[in-house]
């Protein structure tokens, strides 16, 4: 699979991009407060996460702007969490994320048309709202119910699949926000509301907040009802993009995983190693083990491009091709910092 850049900032944007980051983290490194959080582990790839070494960026965006994917096929606000939430790391378009919308535009290690699908740790929902896109039967986004996180996505949910063209323009000509119109507003009052669940049903997409290890009620009733006992019950696929920066996570993660994956469906994971790939290996054994029976394959080892690339995707690719997993314990710091693995899970 070739490497693609469906987004459309260039590389003077993405370069202001990475020194907005560099400044803004420096500030929140020094201020972060005592306790487990700021371990020199936490921070250690906090400031990897963000881009600091080296020419490499794992984040996308800018917090608070909007990011174009596709040339306006989405157009994807990123949370502006004000530094309350940062730690959730909602506020960025995330490699491990473009990597995904790469497989979900092939089609062929996941085929999401006629299939039910969940984003777990959504942030601003690129694979997930994708997915609406490319057929899937439907969709429910989840993040952390944060108000800032799920505002958030209820807005990229509204603008890319409920608001009509006529609707836009006409808000776009009086340079009013989605947000302050009262369709907005009576839209997205309550999940619970019948005219919800009915724009729910027809955009084929749900937006739910969601604790990992909580109650899973909420995500499983948004699904259509199905007739036939013999079809899915459950999700075809799981959808996690960088959702394994926190090891004390991982089973809680999982057991939301199995609460609401059908018998026959997969889990499909995109991780930046820029969190570790010790990280990597704990959520995966412990995938593996008795308490979840999941087996796991590694799909690819992709090497993102650094600043100012020159070389075409084709030899980017063979560069792909080449790397292998017994290496990556060795890579350094900018290595890490541009690989995202791929993996499948399936029982």
């Amino acid at each position: 699979m070739t490497s693609k850049t469906p987004f459309t900032r260039t590389p003077e944007q993405q370069e202001q991009d990475r020194l907005k980051r560099l400044e803004r983290a420096g500030r929140r490194i020094t201020s972060q407060p005592s306790g487990s959080e700021s371990s020199p582990d936490f921070l250690d790839g906090f400031e990897q996460s963000i881009g600091l070494f080296g020419d490499s960026s794992v984040a996308n965006g800018e917090t608070g702007q909007i990011f174009d994917y596709g040339h306006g096929l989405l157009q994807l606000h990123l949370a502006d969490v004000g530094g309350g939430a940062v730690k959730l790391m909602s506020h960025f378009v995330w490699n491990a994320a473009l990597v995904m919308a790469e497989y979900i535009e092939a089609g062929e290690v996941i085929d999401v048309r006629g299939r039910r699908v969940i984003e777990f740790g959504a942030g601003a929902a690129l694979p997930g709202l994708l997915c609406v896109k490319r057929g899937a039967q439907f969709v429910t986004l989840t993040d952390y119910p944060d108000p800032a996180i799920v505002h958030n996505l209820e807005r990229n949910w509204y603008e890319n699949l409920v608001e009509t063209v006529d609707d836009k323009e006409a808000r776009q000509a009086t340079k009013q926000e989605s947000i302050q119109t009262k369709i907005y507003t009576d839209i997205t009052s309550s999940s619970e509301s019948q005219q919800r669940q009915a724009i729910e049903k027809k955009v084929k997409c749900a937006v739910r907040g969601h604790a990992w290890g909580e109650s899973v009620q909420a995500i499983m009733d948004c699904l259509p009802t199905l007739n036939a006992p013999e079809q899915s019950q459950g999700y075809d696929w799981i959808l996690l993009a960088d959702t394994l920066w926190v090891s004390d996570g991982h089973a809680a993660l999982l057991d939301s995983c199995c609460s609401v994956l059908d018998k026959s469906g997969k889990i499909l994971v995109c991780c930046g190693l820029h969190t570790g790939y010790n990280t990597v290996k704990r959520f995966m054994t412990l995938a593996q083990s008795d308490s979840y029976n999941f087996q796991s394959e590694l799909v690819e080892i992709r090497r993102m491009p650094t600043w100012g690339e020159t070389r075409t995707s084709e030899e980017l690719a063979q560069e792909n091709a080449l790397l292998r997993e017994e290496d990556i314990e060795h890579y350094s710091v900018e290595d890490r910092n541009r690989t995202v693995l791929v993996y499948v899970l399936s029982r």
